[in-house]
């Protein structure tokens, strides 16, 4: 009887392994990375957070920046957005969205600049040439 039922029964049991997290696919980590690119000494404030993970408020001074890691979900939903202030500018964006970035965009880093004019943001292999940007709205 056993070998009757026997796929079912496999397929039964992964799917109950892996509702209960037991069986997972991990992701490879993906590094998001913020800079400032201005002239001057004035540092920026960004706060940054997904729908399950608040990062906190930061402060970034001229000569550093700010990072953080994650692995993308398994649903391909994975998104982070930030708020970043700077010389009374503000603006609000999706830093991370894994259905923009994953395959095309960034599969392990996400770089983004701090501008004059707004903030860029660069594919992995192509550090030269911006993709994104997102003008100062406030």
């Amino acid at each position: 009887m056993f070998e009757k039922y026997a796929s079912s029964f496999i397929l039964v049991s992964l799917f109950l392994l892996w509702n209960q997290g037991t069986v997972c696919v991990k992701a490879d980590s993906v590094t998001v990375r913020i800079e400032p690119d201005y002239p001057g000494s004035s540092s920026f404030g960004i706060h940054c957070e997904s729908a399950d993970d608040d990062l906190g408020g930061h402060t970034i001074a001229q000569g550093s920046f700010y990072s953080f890691d994650f692995s993308p979900n398994v649903w391909g939903t994975t998104l982070f957005h930030c708020a970043l202030d700077w010389q009374g500018r503000g603006v609000s964006f999706a830093i991370y969205d894994e259905k923009r970035d994953l395959i095309s965009r960034c599969d392990k880093l996400c770089l983004w600049k701090v501008r004059p004019d707004g903030v860029v943001g660069f594919p992995e292999n192509h550090k030269e040439s911006s993709d994104l940007f997102f003008p100062w709205t406030r």
